[in-house]
C-alpha cells in the first residue's frame, strides 16, 4: 500500500522528502522503562558497494546532497563532517553512506566504506566527543527499508552492533550528552510507522531505555546539548497518524538525565519548526535557531539564552529548511549545508557561512 494513501494533500505540501514516509504513523505504548540491552559487534557485515563518483587522486568527488543529512564538528579531524543520505530514487540499496569534510574551501569525501553502513534517511546521529565516535541509529531507504542497527565510525573504521536497542527508528532525535557522557535517543517512528515518545541512552555497550514519558511523541524536531546549562534540549517537531489527525509542538523540553521538563516559554518565541537546525555559540553561551519552518520556510536566527528567545538581527540569510548547521571553532564560523527551498522541493547542494552578521553563499551557489 501507499504510505500516502491516507495523508490529505495539504499534508504532502507541507512535507519534504522522507518526513512524507513519516506522515502515517500513529503513537504506540514504548516497551518497559530501564530495560538495557547488550549490543556486540556484528561478524558479517552487509554486502556494499564503491560509490559511483569516481575519486581524483586528491580524494574528492562531486558532493551530491542526500535527501537527508547531518553536519556536525568532528574533534579529532578538526573539521566539519558531513553525513550524507540518498535521494528518494534511482541509488542502489547497498551503495555505502558518504561521510564528507569541509576545510573552509571545499568539500572531500572521507568515508564511503564497502564494510561501513549503507546509505539511509532519517537516522538518528551524535558524535560522541568524549570517545571521538560519530554514532548512528536506525534510518530507512525509499524501499521502505528500516534499518535495526547501531554504526560507531571513529574517524577510520566502522563497526556495527545488531542486536536489541530502540528498534528500527525513523526520523529519531539523537544528541551526545557531554556531562553525562551517553548518547541520548528520542522519539521517531517504528517500522510499523509508529510515533514514539520513548527516551534511550547509548554508552558506545548498551542500549538503555531510561523514559516514557515526557514530550509527547513526535518526529523530526531539533535536540541539541547545551554546555552552559549542562542538559539536553528538544524543540519543535510534529506528529501524524493514520486517520489525518496532524499536530505542530512548538514547546521546549530539557532533559537532566533522569527526566525531562516543560520549560514555559514566555514572551516571542520561534514558533512551529519543522526541522529545527539548532547550534550552540560558545562565545555567547547561546542555543541558535537558523530559518526552517512548516508550510512557509524562513530565513531568521533566534537565540535561547536559557530563560527566553530572541530573534537575532542578520542579513542575507537563506530561507530553507530541512538543512543542518554546525560551528567551526577554528574559523569561528557557523556552516550551513544543504536542505530545501521550498515544500517538496528538490535538494540543494550549496554551502553558507555565518559570522554573526551576514551569512555568505561560499559553495556550488547558485
Amino acid at each position: 500500500m501507499n504510505r500516502y494513501a491516507r495523508v490529505p494533500d495539504w499534508m504532502i505540501n507541507t512535507l519534504w522528502f522522507a518526513l512524507l514516509y513519516l506522515a502515517g504513523c500513529a503513537p504506540t505504548t514504548p516497551t518497559p522503562a530501564l530495560m538495557q540491552a547488550t549490543l556486540a559487534p556484528a561478524i558479517t557485515l552487509p554486502p556494499t558497494q564503491q560509490p559511483t563518483a569516481s575519486p581524483t587522486p586528491e580524494g574528492e568527488t562531486t558532493l551530491e546532497a542526500g535527501q537527508w543529512t547531518f553536519l556536525f564538528y568532528h574533534e579529532g579531524l578538526e573539521q566539519i563532517v558531513l553525513v550524507n543520505g540518498g535521494p528518494e530514487h534511482g541509488k542502489p540499496a547497498d551503495d555505502p553512506l558518504g561521510l564528507w569534510s569541509w576545510d573552509g574551501t571545499k568539500w572531500s569525501l572521507i568515508s564511503a566504506e564497502e564494510n561501513g553502513p549503507v546509505w539511509r534517511n532519517w537516522a538518528a546521529v551524535a558524535y560522541d566527543s568524549t570517545r571521538d565516535v560519530l554514532v548512528i541509529h536506525g534510518g530507512i531507504q525509499s524501499a521502505g527499508l528500516d534499518f535495526d542497527e547501531t554504526w560507531e565510525w571513529n574517524g577510520e573504521t566502522w563497526v556495527r552492533f545488531t542486536e536489541a536497542g530502540p528498534g528500527a527508528r525513523e526520523g529519531a532525535l539523537m544528541v551526545y550528552d557531554v556531562a553525562r557522557e551517553k548518547s541520548i535517543l528520542f522519539g521517531g517512528a517504528t517500522e510499523n510507522l509508529e510515533v514514539q515518545g520513548d527516551t534511550w541512552e547509548w554508552d558506545g555497550e548498551l542500549w538503555t531505555q531510561l523514559s516514557e514519558t515526557g514530550p509527547a511523541p513526535r518526529f523530526p524536531g531539533g535536540m541539541i546539548y547545551d554546555p552552559a546549562r549542562q542538559d539536553v534540549l528538544m524543540y519543535s517537531g510534529h506528529f501524524a497518524e493514520t486517520t489525518g489527525e496532524f499536530i505542530d509542538y512548538d514547546d521546549l523540553w530539557a532533559w537532566d538525565g533522569i527526566s525531562w521538563s516543560d520549560i514555559v516559554l514566555n514572551g516571542p518565541t520561534p514558533g512551529h519548526r519543522t526541522h529545527a537546525a539548532l547550534v550552540f555559540d560558545p562565545k555567547t553561551e547561546k542555543i541558535l535557531l537558523t530559518s526552517s519552518g512548516s508550510q512557509t520556510f524562513l530565513s531568521d536566527v533566534w537565540a535561547w539564552d536559557g530563560t527566553k528567545w530572541e530573534e537575532v538581527q542578520t542579513s542575507n540569510a537563506p530561507s530553507r529548511s530541512g538543512h543542518n548547521v554546525a560551528y567551526d571553532p577554528n574559523r569561528d564560523r557557523f556552516v550551513l549545508f544543504g536542505g530545501v527551498e521550498r515544500p517538496g522541493g528538490n535538494a540543494l547542494t550549496d554551502t553558507w557561512e555565518w559570522d554573526r552578521v551576514r551569512w555568505t553563499c561560499v559553495d556550488n551557489c547558485q
